[in-house]
C-alpha cells in the first residue's frame, strides 16, 4: 500500500532539547544527586504526559518536591525553555507536506507542546494536519493505545502511514501496529529511508 501519511515525533525529531539545566536546578534546590532527582520525577512525569495531571498540579509537585517557588510564567519558562529546532527536518517536512498528510505523534505535556508551537510558529505553519498528543490520548508511546487513538481520531490507515521517531521501541510499536517506521539518526538518513519507501521528498 502506498504511503499517504507521515507522522513525526516532536523531541529529537523536529526539535532537539537539553534537559540538563532543569535537572541541575532540581538537584541544587533539593540537595539530591542528579540520578535521584531524575528518578523522583520520572513516574510523575509519565502521568503528566498521559494527561493525569494538569500543568498547575505539575508545577505544585515540582515546587513541593524540590523546594522551588515560581510564578506560573517563570515555571513555564524554566520547564520549557530547553528546545531548539532541527532545521533540516523542518525543511524536509515542508517538502513532503506538498504530497502527504502529516501529523505530530508525541509523548509531550501541556507546557512543552504549546511552548514549542508558539516559539517556532513560523516553522510549524502549514506543516501539520493534526496532532496526536499523549496527554490527550491518555497513553504514551510505545503503548498501542496512542496509535489506536490517533488512527481513529484522524481516520488513518496504519499500512499507509510512516512514523519517524528517535526511539527504537516506539518504532517497533508502530510497526507492530501496522505502520512503517524510521528511527531517526539524521535528516539525510530520514530522507533516504523515506525515498526507499516511495515517499516524494521534493
Amino acid at each position: 500500500m502506498a504511503i499517504t501519511t507521515i507522522l513525526f515525533d516532536l523531541g529529537k525529531t523536529l526539535v532537539d532539547f537539553d534537559f540538563e539545566p532543569v535537572n541541575q536546578r532540581l538537584t541544587e534546590s533539593s540537595k539530591l544527586s542528579a540520578e535521584v532527582a531524575k528518578q523522583r520525577t520520572k513516574d510523575r512525569y509519565n502521568a503528566f504526559c498521559r494527561g493525569e495531571m494538569t500543568a498547575v498540579e505539575w508545577q505544585k509537585f515540582i515546587e513541593t518536591d524540590y523546594n522551588l517557588r515560581m510564578s506560573s510564567e517563570e515555571f513555564r519558562r524554566f520547564w520549557a525553555d530547553i528546545f531548539w529546532p532541527i532545521d533540516k527536518m523542518f525543511e524536509l517536512a515542508h517538502r513532503t507536506k506538498k504530497h502527504y498528510r502529516q501529523y505530530l505523534l508525541s509523548n509531550t505535556d501541556e507546557i512543552h507542546l504549546p511552548w514549542c508551537m508558539e516559539r517556532y510558529a513560523e516553522r510549524f505553519e502549514g506543516l501539520l494536519d493534526g496532532m496526536i498528543l499523549s496527554y490527550e490520548a491518555g497513553a504514551i508511546k510505545p503503548d498501542r493505545r496512542i496509535f489506536e487513538y490517533g488512527t481513529e481520531r484522524f481516520d488513518l490507515v496504519p499500512e499507509a502511514c510512516v512514523f519517524i521517531d528517535d526511539l527504537p521501541e516506539n518504532i517497533e510499536a508502530a510497526r507492530d501496529f501496522g505502520m512503517h517506521g524510521i528511527v531517526i539518526t539524521s535528516p539525510a538518513q530520514v530522507e533516504s529511508e523515506l525515498q526507499a519507501l516511495g515517499v516524494r521528498t521534493a
